[in-house]
């Protein structure tokens, strides 16, 4: 008890009963100041318990001594805090003395900085409303709605949406959290030049309506034609991939701008069938004709009577494969998130596989020749010989 007293243990207990002595060499408190503060936000004084720790290597003397806190102050440190600390640290005599007025150093800090928050977070609701204000009283089709705390606002027009957040930034006062747009530009960049929510719905139903010239190119594909990818097509998708056959499928990629015309085209399957669309429709490209519909046009560029219909199930005893997946990883999709792309020329065979997955199982045969960034060698179903770019 003589050695707690000589740390002025009974006065610390009595004043500071949440500190604690955890070490005489060198001397070292440890534990908890109770905090007690006033806020604008509530009637009562408002209490916290700060972690901290002061080491005193040259005790009782204030010398060389090092305090620090918890993550509870992490708004608190700055270069003027710091600055009062290191003063009460050197005009000091006793660490009983020096808790009490480190006690009210932080809690004369933590009532202004809480106070400059919920003035912040005022002044902040204040300029939202004001901005809702304006944007309702501008005659619009686009539906607004928000949340409760009125931190995010949806944006809806003929069954596409937009989801905004507000954030901190005065020149870009709002962040894109979800959108049925494409992720291609000019629509990946939204955000960009939106200073409030008048030019948000703007700029929303701007893109809104020169969208839906692409997305009714796209619909018609949806209804006429075997979609295997996106399995669920949604606004955000420009492109769709076909099937064609067993052995080849294509995917269409629409241009948002200028949806009537030839879209981008890449043929995926056995080489041999590959080649033989792609011929077809560079033989075929001229007969493009944008006054008629994307279905009428891509059937006259792959010379095509009709587009296949889906099938719920097919029958791999004829040859015909029952489900897309990679005959390597026995995925449907890969790791970035892609279709299998490679098809054996074997008709008997066929099996697809991810290019990715082709590529590095023909790279473990060493006798396996590279051409032209291109490997080749043998199916490992069946044997037959297969190549595919090196990944």
């Amino acid at each position: 008890m003589a050695m707690a007293c000589n740390y002025n243990y009974d006065a610390i207990l009595d004043w500071h009963p949440e500190m604690i002595l955890i070490s005489e060499s060198p001397v070292t408190w440890q534990g908890f100041l109770v905090i007690s503060y006033s806020s604008l936000t509530a009637r009562d004084r408002q209490c916290s318990r700060v972690k901290l720790k002061l080491v005193m290597p040259n005790y009782p003397s204030f010398c060389n001594a090092q305090i620090s806190f918890g993550r509870h102050i992490a708004s608190l440190r700055n270069r003027e805090f710091s600055d009062k600390v290191k003063e009460l640290i050197k005009g000091t005599q006793t660490v009983p003395t020096f808790l009490t007025q480190l006690q009210s150093l932080i809690g004369k800090y933590m009532q202004n900085t809480d106070n400059k928050m919920h003035m912040i977070n005022f002044e902040a609701t204040k300029a939202f409303l004001q901005d809702l204000k304006a944007a309702l009283q501008n005659p619009s089709d686009v539906q607004l709605l928000c949340n409760q705390n009125l931190s995010t606002v949806k944006l809806s027009l003929r069954g596409v949406s937009l989801t905004l957040q507000r954030c901190n930034n005065t020149e870009i006062p709002w962040k894109v959290i979800s959108s049925d747009m494409p992720t291609t530009p000019p629509f990946q960049d939204f955000q960009k030049s939106i200073t409030n929510l008048s030019v948000a719905m703007t700029k929303f139903k701007w893109q809104v309506e020169i969208l839906e010239r692409a997305w009714e190119q796209l619909k018609q594909i949806d209804e006429n034609c075997w979609v295997i990818d996106p399995l669920e097509p949604n606004k955000s998708h420009m492109y769709r991939r076909i099937h064609l056959s067993q052995s080849v499928s294509v995917i269409i990629i629409i241009d948002p701008f200028n949806p009537t015309a030839v879209p981008t085209m890449k043929f995926l399957g056995s080489e041999n069938e590959v080649k033989k669309q792609r011929d077809d429709v560079s033989n075929n490209l001229h007969n493009w004709d944008q006054n008629c519909n994307i279905i009428e046009n891509l059937l006259v560029l792959l010379n095509l009577y009709a587009f296949p219909e889906q099938q719920e199930s097919l029958d791999e005893s004829k040859g015909i494969i029952s489900s897309h997946e990679c005959g390597i990883c026995f995925s449907e999709k890969s790791e970035i998130d892609e279709l299998p792309d490679k098809i054996c020329n074997n008709e008997k065979c066929m099996k697809h596989f991810h290019s990715v997955c082709l590529s590095k199982w023909l790279q473990t045969n060493a006798r396996n020749q590279v051409v032209f960034h291109h490997i080749h060698g043998t199916c490992p179903h069946c044997k037959e010989n297969i190549f595919c770019s090196i990944e």
